[in-house]
């Protein structure tokens, strides 16, 4: 263990896969958390150096950021499969045209974010109901945030490269230097501008710039096949459309988790602003758990797509069973942990408003009491993305997320008019999307391994009959 500690590469098709797995998702999950301490930060000092109507400003345009700026990362899932896949194949050519291809994707996607999503800021907040107390502060915000979109694509998309590597190390570092730099900025502009979430906003900028400042120079100095060379930093036609192919999918999963949370959103703000505060604090506590989601995630993300390039099944099965035994046990553990020191995590965020305390801990309650569905339902999805079926998973997400909650939205909410309510839809379109992708589930993976199995054998075959010939 102490010697796979000191490696910053792992290799997915080889060695003890529990170990192997956990090693290589700690790092993303600790980097989710810092990242997630981080962004808290920005809450805790707002709720503290000014009150709760700042904090509601930063709150409300977080379901706008998840579906401009969050969907256009999950692309980066396209990505990540298809270097994965490439790594376990050990080919360098390929390896790195998927990697200049990657960064050539990160960067046009985000100078278009930016360029669109500036001038419709108003617009944007205007419909989602934002509160009219929140309203100025937030355009700051978004208008700030959206700036820094090349920033954050190119950090995480490179960091995607990375980790197909087997290094899902050093963009844990990175991460902590650059949140390091958001915490030290939060304070220090605090005192000096007088607007507190413009101080935060530009925090944030500059704490983006420099992780994607982090991750290109590490793809500069780095010996592996994708290391960036200028000269031939050129974007490979077919590889664009393998990642097209599979991360359109993936990235309308999770824009469709945004879209159906806009109306969800309009109807927490129509509570006030102690609502917004209290829904936006305890969506900074969920993210605490949901790192460990998305650590999972990619953990089997890239291990399947490894071994699935390298044609292991054993080792394909064995991170399945892993994967979703470690889902399952953080989600149940960490999930009820939030809600029993909900009330106290709250108070830091909230310290002078216990009604929105109060609204934070219904949202708390009803999402993270059943936080291991959702995350076993991850697992799932993502071993078919990594086979690539990630069409499945974005139908799935079509059905039993937006229409769902669309249609609760729509017809069940209308008629019981609650706080509580408007949460008990997550409760049932978790509940639904995991029970739809693990039919997938059953009805692709044993045809695959099938797949798999066929193909070695054939190729035993081959082998023994030129030797025999030979």
């Amino acid at each position: 263990m102490l010697s796979l500690l000191k490696k910053h590469n792992i290799d997915a098709t080889k060695g003890p896969i529990l170990s192997q797995f956990i090693l290589f998702a700690l790092p993303i999950a600790i980097g989710g958390i810092i990242q997630s301490l981080f962004n808290s930060a920005d809450m805790i000092v707002l709720g503290n150096f000014a009150s709760s109507v700042h904090v509601a400003s930063v709150g409300a345009t977080g379901v706008i950021v998840g579906l401009l700026v969050q969907s256009c990362i999950g692309l980066s899932g396209g990505a990540q499969v298809v270097l994965s896949q490439a790594f376990g194949e050990g080919t360098p050519e390929r390896i790195r045209k998927a990697s200049n291809t990657t960064l050539w994707i990160s960067i046009i996607i985000g100078l278009i974010v930016t360029a669109v999503a500036i001038p419709l800021s108003p617009a944007l907040l205007t419909a989602t109901n934002c509160p009219a107390e929140c309203f100025d502060d937030a355009v700051i915000y978004l208008k700030i945030y959206f700036a820094s979109t090349p920033a954050i694509l190119i950090y995480n998309y490179g960091g995607a490269i990375i980790r197909s590597s087997g290094d899902s190390q050093r963009p844990l570092y990175y991460l902590i230097a650059s949140g390091a730099l958001n915490v030290v900025l939060n304070f220090i502009l605090c005192f000096f501008i007088p607007n507190k979430v413009m101080a935060v906003a530009i925090a944030t900028f500059a704490s983006q710039v420099l992780g994607a400042v982090l991750v290109v120079l590490r793809l500069i100095r780095t010996d592996e096949s994708c290391k960036l060379v200028f000269k031939e930093f050129l974007p490979d036609k077919k590889m664009c459309g393998s990642i097209l192919f599979l991360g359109i999918p993936c990235a309308l999963n999770t824009s469709l988790y945004n879209i159906s949370n806009l109306q969800i959103q309009s109807a927490i703000n129509s509570y006030g602003s102690a609502a917004t505060a209290g829904h936006a604090s305890s969506s900074n506590i969920e993210n605490f758990v949901n790192c460990f989601n998305g650590a999972i995630g990619t953990a089997v993300l890239t291990f399947i797509g490894q071994n699935y390039g390298a044609k292991k099944p054993d080792r394909i099965r064995g991170t399945v069973i892993r994967g979703l035994a470690l889902a399952l046990l953080v989600g149940g553990v960490l999930g009820n942990m939030c809600v029993m020191l909900g009330p106290y995590a709250l108070k830091l965020f909230l310290p002078d408003d216990p009604s929105a305390v109060d609204f934070g801990m219904i949202r708390l309650t009803f999402l993270m009491s059943i936080y291991a569905v959702p995350m076993a339902g991850s697992v799932f999805g993502n071993v078919l993305n990594s086979f690539g079926y990630s069409s499945i998973t974005m139908a799935n997400s079509i059905i039993t997320v937006l229409g769902l909650r669309l249609v609760w939205m729509s017809v069940v909410y209308p008629n019981v008019s609650t706080f509580n309510n408007l949460f008990l839809c997550y409760q049932v379109s978790w509940s639904l999307s995991c029970l739809v992708n693990l039919i997938f589930f059953l009805m692709i993976y044993p045809k695959k391994i099938k797949k798999i199995r066929l193909q070695l054998s054939e190729k035993t075959e081959i082998a023994e009959s030129n030797f025999n010939t030979t």
